[in-house]
């Protein structure tokens, strides 16, 4: 059956993904760091959307003010969903996991982590908001080689390399994505999602920094 797509962030893996389990679908593309001027008055939008995806963040604004931060990687796009969407419409949002270390139980209320606060407290935002979301909590992805397919320059890369070889965080293939997705959509079960404490993310830092701070602090 031909399905109505739209996907929130320009991620070449996902809508690739998306691709290959509707392959007679139409997909409608908003980058992320485009949502902010985005007219919603003057948009042209698909009529009927089956799906929306969520997958972005605005790298650029580790270094942004707070309120706009904030704006940018919560509010516009809870925003440009409720747009978009329908009742009949399924949201998919990718969160990043509870816990990026592997074998860590304990369950922060707080963090430190502008990146990891923005994602989970969209996806509060998205389950107060929307009866039909799905929530893939999604660990560091693998590329085929086993190296870590992640945002940031060549010393992040040997980091989280150096992680995953030392086996000290979660990670996922793409393949196991593409089954994630499928088992997450024909699933009825409802997860409830918790806003976490913010503390310090008035201060803009470093993408490194911000994911050191998640990793040290868990």
């Amino acid at each position: 059956m031909k399905k109505k797509i739209v996907v929130i962030g320009n991620s070449y893996k996902f809508i690739k993904i998306l691709n290959s389990i509707y392959p007679r679908s139409v997909i409608k593309v908003y980058s992320w760091r485009n949502i902010n001027s985005l007219d919603l008055k003057k948009e042209s939008v698909l009529k009927n959307i089956n799906i929306i995806l969520i997958c972005g963040y605005d790298y650029k604004s580790q270094w942004y003010s707070y309120n706009k931060y904030y704006l940018s990687n919560i509010t516009k796009p809870l925003k440009l969903t409720q747009f978009l969407s329908t009742k009949k419409s399924v949201i998919i949002y990718i969160n990043t996991i509870n816990k990026i270390k592997e074998n860590t139980l304990s369950k922060n209320k707080y963090t430190l982590s502008r990146y990891e606060f923005a994602k989970k407290e969209l996806a509060y935002k998205l389950s107060k908001n929307f009866k039909l979301l799905k929530i893939l909590e999604m660990p560091v992805i693998e590329n085929i080689n086993g190296s870590a397919n992640v945002h940031g320059g060549i010393f992040t890369l040997i980091i989280f390399n150096f992680l995953i070889y030392l086996k000290l965080i979660e990670t996922i293939s793409v393949n196991n994505i593409k089954k994630l997705i499928i088992k997450k959509i024909d699933s009825k079960n409802i997860i409830k999602h918790r806003s976490l404490k913010p503390i310090f993310l008035n201060l803009p830092r470093p993408l490194i920094v911000d994911r050191m701070l998640r990793f040290i602090f868990e």
